[in-house]
């Protein structure tokens, strides 16, 4: 039992490390495992997702940022670390002084990172990204062009390509366009072979892929939403599967009843007005709100559980508080009120927060803000 003010994320390492478990199980013995924990471990803490991560087995760990990876050195973390996106010139230094490998795609940042390493006599670890249909970063054109550049990137001096990557679009809804993707990736290391450039590390199955296409995962697989036991499609039949599989959700939202009034019928509810009670109801207030990272889009739509019961948001979500129809949940001041886990025999999935949101689970849990305490447990 742990004792929280107005709201608690509470993370089980445990968890993390039964998802890392249930990865390995999966994609066996020889292949690497990247805990990708950017964003703060989705929510759940990057340091604490991280150590977790790594105690269970993972390999590698997957940042967005230099700042992520330089956060990660300062704790003693000293596992190989991928920078995922691309990174500016003024970073440079950050990322080979403390020994990131950094994402490339193109030859002008790479003769920059060399000068960098030479002034620094240090070498600079890079993984190349390919754009195999995402459209966001990464090498696209002509396969025999691409591998005559990283063939170039791999004369410079201080330059050591230690991996090669691309990342699937929609692994987790369409199957056609992920097999096309992965022939798309798998053409280009035949051409760079040809070039007579052997890449060590091959990685392209993101969480999707780790659960549907056990033939991409190559080298490495790279673990995001999954560590964390979230559903990569973000539908609550997804996380039910997750459920079946041996995930378990490592987060739970909580917070507690700070106030229970009784509203007349009529009455209305929250900022503009936009409830009415259509009877006399209980109304719980619950402190907590879109400046902790609750989407506004669940004001008259979402739902959380006060002993066991499901209980309405009714009104507009406020920036601190929101309040509930807690009529029939015999709510009493400080009660919990879980906003993401479980009450007696219901669960309220991260999958099920977004889908009345509008959104997915990984900005469900990526939202939630530094001013709830998170508790490790």
């Amino acid at each position: 039992m742990i004792t929280f003010g107005r709201a608690a994320a509470v993370v089980s390492p445990a968890a993390i490390a039964n998802n890392i478990g249930a990865v390995r199980r999966m994609v066996g013995p020889k292949v690497r495992i990247m805990a990708v924990v950017k964003a703060n471990g989705y929510g759940h803490g990057i340091y604490e997702a991280s150590r977790a991560a790594l105690e269970a087995g993972a390999d590698w760990l997957g940042v967005a940022t230099v700042t992520e990876g330089v956060f990660l050195r300062r704790w003693d973390i000293m596992v190989p670390i991928l920078v995922l996106s691309p990174a500016f010139e003024e970073e440079y230094e950050n990322i080979i002084l403390n020994n990131l490998a950094s994402t490339i795609f193109n030859l002008e940042t790479a003769k920059k990172l060399a000068h960098v390493a030479g002034y620094l006599e240090r070498a600079a670890n890079v993984h190349i990204k390919i754009d195999t249909g995402m459209n966001r970063v990464g090498y696209t054109g002509r396969p025999e062009d691409i591998a005559a550049e990283i063939t170039e990137i791999s004369r410079l001096d201080g330059i050591v390509i230690q991996g090669a990557y691309s990342h699937f679009a929609a692994s987790d809804s369409n199957a056609e366009f992920t097999t096309e993707q992965f022939a798309r990736f798998m053409h280009i290391i035949e051409v760079l072979e040809n070039f007579g450039l052997h890449i060590p590390i091959k990685h392209i199955s993101n969480s999707g892929g780790i659960l549907g296409y056990p033939r991409c995962n190559l080298d490495m697989v790279r673990a995001g939403v999954l560590i964390y036991g979230l559903a990569p499609n973000s539908l609550s039949e997804g996380a039910t599967e997750l459920a079946r599989l041996g995930f378990v959700p490592a987060l739970t939202l909580k917070s507690r009843v700070a106030h229970v009034k009784t509203v007349k019928a009529g009455e209305t509810v929250g900022y503009s007005r936009n409830f009415a009670a259509p009877r006399d109801i209980v109304v719980a207030s619950v402190p907590i709100g879109y400046g902790d990272g609750l989407s506004r889009q669940l004001s008259n739509r979402g739902r959380v559980l006060i002993n066991g019961v499901f209980c309405d948001i009714i009104g507009n979500v406020c920036m601190d508080q929101f309040m509930v129809d807690a009529t029939h949940a015999n709510a009493k001041l400080r009660d919990e009120v879980i906003i993401i886990g479980q009450s007696g025999e219901n669960r309220i999935w991260a999958e099920d927060v977004a889908a009345w949101q509008g959104s997915i689970n990984y900005e469900v849990a990526t939202a939630i803000s530094e001013r709830v305490a998170r508790f490790y447990v």
